[in-house]
């Protein structure tokens, strides 16, 4: 998956830049070592929660850190809005269903119901409702208004 190399190049060149290892960057965020060591070997993507420690860590956007765009913008860490409304508001914005994200991506139905219920969605699903929504992975979570 290209999204999942983008993003472990990306971990490497902000902890390279503050000239920063796995442990330290492990005790400063509150994340195992070993999911950080994983990441940045591109086996796995981080957590929703893990995701966001991060790009609120190094204070740059989700959108750059996972590799969609190649442009680094500063968003400074703000407490986020539950997951689920968010969804529901941005969607109800533009007038998609879920029947439309459902029909358009590989996302479930039964998805829908598990965020209602407080579950985060992982990351590639995150890629996947920013794309067909045409909007950012920060604005998406709440962690910018644009």
């Amino acid at each position: 998956m290209e999204n999942l190399s983008i993003f472990s190049e990306r971990l490497k060149e902000l902890m390279a830049e503050r000239e920063m290892r796995s442990e330290t960057l492990a005790r400063e965020t509150h994340i195992a070592g070993s999911s950080i060591r994983s990441w940045l070997r591109g086996d796995s993507f981080p957590t929703f929660s893990s995701a966001v420690k991060l790009a609120d860590y190094f204070s740059c956007s989700l959108d750059y850190i996972a590799g969609l765009s190649d442009k680094f913008e500063s968003v400074p860490p703000r407490p986020l809005p539950p997951f689920y409304p968010r969804l529901r508001r941005i969607m109800e914005e533009q007038g998609v269903t879920r029947f439309s994200v459902t029909e358009h991506t590989q996302i479930k139905d039964a998805f829908f119901t598990n965020w209602s219920h407080g579950q985060l969605p992982i990351l590639p699903t995150l890629f996947a409702l920013a794309n067909f929504l045409n909007v950012s992975l920060d604005y998406l979570v709440g962690r910018t208004d644009y």
